[in-house]
């Protein structure tokens, strides 16, 4: 498991900052739990929104990933495929 400068901020129902190591990834959560212990270092865990998808068969395609994206699983310790970038 990897540290990360956690910062949450929220200004009303609507409107949510979820900051990982400065970037905000508060538009791809379902939603979050924090932990916070005596003596201990808190804990963060994160819903992340995944499509649902039963079904959609075998198609070839170019997956490309949102604005940040790659930037926030790569701190978070992703190693991106050979030949691509972060």
């Amino acid at each position: 498991m990897s540290r990360h400068q956690v910062e949450i901020k929220s200004d009303g129902p609507y409107h949510h900052q979820v900051l990982i190591d400065g970037a905000n990834i508060a538009h791809a959560l379902a939603g979050l739990t924090i932990e916070m212990r005596s003596c201990e270092i808190p804990r963060l865990e994160l819903d992340v929104q995944l499509v649902d998808v039963t079904q959609v068969g075998s198609v070839e395609a170019d997956v490309v990933l949102g604005t940040g994206v790659a930037e926030v699983l790569t701190k978070l310790g992703w190693t991106p495929p050979e030949g691509h970038e972060a």
